[in-house]
Parts: C-alpha cells; structure tokens; sequence
C-alpha cells in the first residue's frame, strides 16, 4: 500500500500522523529519506493486479532501455484524479511521489505557523517550494567529492538553495586524508554531514589514529583511542 497524495484525504491522513508523532517527539524538521515510489515486487505484487494490455508493452519510447517496472510500482497502477473524468496512472505521476509528500509535509508546517525544515531525497520540478535536499547515495572517492561541488550548485540555480552531499562518501571505506579533505570542502556546503553505509568503516574524525610522519599535514588529527 502506497499514500496517494493525489487524494486529499490521504494529506489529512498525513497530517493526522504528522500530529501524533510531534506530540511524541517534538521536531523542528523531517528527513524524508527513501520517498521514492519503490517496490521490490517489480510491477504488480500479485496476478490479480496484473493488467490485461500492460502499458509498458505500448511505449513507443522506454528512457534508458530497462524495464520501468523495475522496483517500481506497476506503470498501470490508477491514481485518485485530481478532476472528475481525469485519467491518472503511475506512469505519469511516478516522478511526483517524493515532491507530493514533501508538499504535504510542507502544509503540516504552514499549519503549525513553523518554518519548514524538511531534508528529502526524491524531486520533480517545483520541488525547490517545499523542501530541500541532500545528493543522495555516493562513493568514498576523490572523483565524488568533485561531483558534490557541481552537484551542489546545479541544486542552488533550480532554486533549491539548502542542498549537501555525504562527507567522506556514503559507498565504501574512507580514509584520513580523504575525510579531512572532504570536510574542507564541506565546509562550504549549504547542508552537511558525515554518513555511510551499513558495513563501511565508521569515518569521524576521531576515527583516524593519524601518524604526523605519514600525514604531516594532519598531525593535529591524531587521538587516543
């Protein structure tokens, strides 16, 4: 089961849980992480779902070449039409999930007379008005650091001013000089923080026992364990 933001009573069903939860743990923002659209069925879960004339086999063009259905809701799931007579399905509001959500979230703030403050990580166009984001999952890697520095300002010229990328890289080990470089240039990010993935290497800076002969650059890094 998936909220469909189309319909108006799942942004009061949002709002409602939004509630019960602030009254449990007083926020200021959300981290809407993972607001894609997902499904690890591939298309329709069960045969009873599954549509007489799939859409995806009548696609003149299908961008990339893969499967849409890959992971993803089945593209003949129905929306609630936003007008009587309107037709909607998955392939074209697909895109729209995370921005959806987000909007909704946004209205909860405006409700409360509070600034929004929500982190998301999928966007359409428009996204910029309700939320901001983060560059998603990246690799402990010079190349990576490099990519969140265009990453970063191509967010800020489609008006999405608040964006950031994982320090030290999300994928993979990282390592001393890797970190204290990625944090130099983090610094500069409008949004920051230091993530990985389940089963790398943890990579705060206390992490490094760093050696002033191998890294002198770095001797004031070095701390006990």
């Amino acid at each position: 089961m998936y909220p469909d933001f189309f319909n108006q009573e799942t942004v009061k069903w949002w709002h409602d849980n939004l509630d019960e939860f602030f009254a449990k743990v007083p926020f200021d923002g959300l981290w809407q992480d993972m607001n894609e659209a997902s499904n690890f069925c591939n298309g329709a879960c069960y045969s009873e779902q599954l549509a007489a004339s799939p859409t995806k086999h009548k696609l003149a063009y299908t961008p990339t070449g893969r499967d849409l259905e890959t992971k993803s809701i089945a593209l003949d799931a129905a929306h609630v039409p936003p007008m009587e007579g309107d037709v909607v399905t998955e392939l074209d509001a697909h895109s729209l999930f995370g921005t959806m959500q987000v909007q909704a979230s946004h209205k909860w703030f405006h409700k409360q007379q509070k600034r929004t403050m929500i982190i998301g990580r999928s966007a359409f166009a428009g996204y910029g008005k309700f939320g901001s984001r983060w560059l998603g999952d990246n690799f402990s890697n010079y190349t990576y650091m490099g990519y969140s520095v265009t990453g970063v300002m191509m967010h800020n010229i489609i008006g999405i001013p608040l964006a950031g990328a994982d320090i030290c890289g999300f994928g993979g080990d990282s390592w001393a000089e890797l970190c204290a470089r990625w944090y130099t240039v983090g610094a500069f990010y409008p949004f920051s923080r230091n993530h990985n993935s389940l089963g790398s290497k943890a990579q705060e800076p206390y992490q490094f026992n760093v050696r002033s002969k191998q890294y002198p650059q770095f001797k004031y890094m070095a701390m006990m364990k």
